[in-house]
């Protein structure tokens, strides 16, 4: 029987033992699941990385450079007469500005692990101004063509959620000439 206004001491180890038994749940949840979640993508980005045999010869340590080391704008190199590829890889086009002539194909192709769209202008921009509708996700190894026909600068951005806020951004350059 307890006397009034007594108060009950709690043994410490009670407490002690949840913090202990705690722990190993947060470190699962606060490093664990996020070192795995990581080196899980790293693993599958590196079996798309090419090898140091897909390197031209010198290439790896600068024999083809003269002068001061200078970073080229990547250009898209013809898939066939009029037609050019673009990937879609880590959050980014590749190449970022690319000109062609009036007529020319484009098409991208994703090269990522995750879905892409490709659509024009802005997310703001009114449908009445687009060149062409949006192109929809679409998974890896898939692609979306578009013929231009327009002289200018066109811009185009990824239209998949949160991937034009990072940055996935690129320009097509229509010349009435070839570039």
């Amino acid at each position: 029987m307890r006397t009034p206004g007594a108060s009950v001491a709690r043994s410490p180890t009670h407490l002690f033992q949840r913090m202990l038994d705690s722990i190993p749940f947060l470190l699962l949840l606060g490093v664990g699941f996020p070192t795995l979640l990581y080196t899980v993508w790293s693993v599958v980005e590196l079996q798309q990385l090419p090898s140091f045999g897909d390197a031209p010869h010198g290439a790896l340590h600068g024999a083809q450079l003269e002068g001061a080391a200078v970073a080229a704008a990547p250009t898209a190199a013809p898939a066939a007469e009029g037609a050019v590829t673009v990937s879609m890889r880590s959050m980014a086009f590749e190449p970022r500005t690319l000109e062609v002539p009036v007529g020319t194909t484009v098409t991208w192709v994703n090269d990522d692990l995750i879905d892409h769209a490709v659509a024009y202008g802005t997310p703001d921009t009114p449908a009445a101004e687009r060149l062409f509708e949006d192109s929809g996700d679409f998974p890896r190894g898939e692609s979306f063509s578009v013929t231009f026909e327009t002289p200018g600068t066109h811009p185009i951005y990824c239209s998949t959620v949160g991937h034009y806020a990072a940055g996935m951004v690129m320009t097509v350059v229509v010349t009435e000439d070839a570039p």
